[in-house]
């Protein structure tokens, strides 16, 4: 008995277009740009140097007033003062993880012409409130419940934080990411100290 001839089959294998590979691998190469330009940290001194340019076309921060947790809070209220400007949110891990750093910097430092004002985004002050209370935080909080100012500060994503010398004017900003002791040390000390 004869066998009957078997057919070979041959797997087909698609190939990929070159052209589509390496369009992928620039999307990503362009993706990775902007995300390292949009959470660059400045590097060493970068407040000071943006400090030390505040009286040639200094950026005037936008002033503004909202309601606070304990009365209306206003930006002009503090001048005189260093003000870190935080955006925030409670259900922002970045805001959480630079939370307990900021906190601990306003307690050292409020007595050197510096405050906090955290300012929370789109939640409403019985969720504000009871995060404060659940993590002993004390700081001023303002309640910007429409996002309006967020938005009139570029609303770059959370957390963005500004830090506005003495005079009202934008002295530097790191936004969006989290900011951690060691920038507040490195940037922000230097300004306290004169």
């Amino acid at each position: 008995m004869a066998q009957p001839a078997r057919r070979t089959r041959r797997k087909q294998h698609k190939q990929l277009d070159p052209r589509l590979i390496i369009a992928g691998a620039l999307l990503i190469i362009a993706g990775a740009i902007a995300l390292m330009l949009l959470t660059r940290d400045e590097g060493p001194g970068s407040a000071t140097r943006a400090a030390s340019r505040a009286g040639e076309g200094a950026v005037v921060a936008p002033d503004f007033t909202l309601p606070g947790l304990d009365g209306e809070v206003a930006l002009a209220d503090f001048r005189g003062k260093y003000v870190l400007l935080n955006f925030w949110a409670s259900w922002c891990p970045p805001c959480m993880a630079e939370m307990p750093d900021l906190y601990a910097y306003y307690r050292q430092h409020q007595d050197t012409g510096f405050t906090l004002l955290a300012v929370n985004v789109a939640e409403d002050e019985a969720t504000v409130r009871a995060f404060l209370a659940a993590n002993g935080f004390d700081f001023p909080v303002a309640l910007d419940t429409t996002s309006a100012i967020y938005q009139q500060y570029g609303g770059a994503g959370l957390p963005s934080s500004f830090l506005i010398g003495p005079q009202g004017t934008l002295a530097t900003m790191w936004r969006p990411g989290a900011i951690t002791r060691e920038m507040l040390d490195r940037d922000v000390t230097p300004l306290l100290r004169g």
